[in-house]
């Protein structure tokens, strides 16, 4: 099976045993991959932060996609200080919300690391022999696990989403799968 395939077939459990209940969270969670992977880094900060509350209020949610937000959350705000465009969070007043005296998180992405609970939501496991690639497997595995949410969430994302992350996750599953 080659790795679109494969990918295909992960978002098509995803979509089966979806565990968001309605649209708005599917969307900010498209809103923030998107701004993720378009370098807006502030963007993806804020909107993490509001699928955060939105997964408060959400009964039966799985530890693994409140985990996944977290790591991409860390690693926007890792890459904030590098982003060259102009920032995106801005709102009407001409604040920037990424800025509040939300918590800061750190770098270091291991509190937030997918335990055993979570391995049934991940589109692949790390290999042994990969070990010394963990950070960047998180990252990716959480991408995969928030892109899967968010088409079976919000469909009206789902183009969007292909046009800016699929053929990057894609690639990037394939570092991890064994042949």
């Amino acid at each position: 099976m080659n790795d679109k395939d494969y990918f295909s077939a992960y978002i098509k459990k995803t979509e089966t045993e979806c565990p968001l209940p309605d649209e708005s969270v599917g969307h900010t969670i498209a809103s923030m991959l998107i701004g993720h992977r378009m370098g807006l880094y502030d963007r993806a900060v804020t909107q993490a932060d509001k699928v955060l509350g939105l997964l408060k209020d959400t009964d039966h949610i799985p530890e693994a996609l409140a985990c996944a937000v977290l790591i991409v959350r860390s690693d926007a705000m890792q890459n904030m200080p590098e982003q060259v465009t102009i920032k995106s969070s801005f709102d009407w007043e001409g604040h920037d919300p990424s800025q509040e005296d939300s918590p800061i998180i750190s770098g270091d992405d291991t509190e937030y690391a997918f335990d055993e609970d979570s391995f049934k939501w991940l589109a692949v496991l790390l290999p042994e022999e990969k070990a010394d690639v963990r950070d960047a497997y998180m990252l990716d595995t959480a991408l995969m696990l928030l892109y899967g949410v968010a088409v079976c969430s919000s469909p009206m994302d789902e183009q969007a989403m292909e046009e800016h992350l699929y053929d990057y996750l894609i690639q990037r599953l394939g570092l991890y799968r064994k042949e």
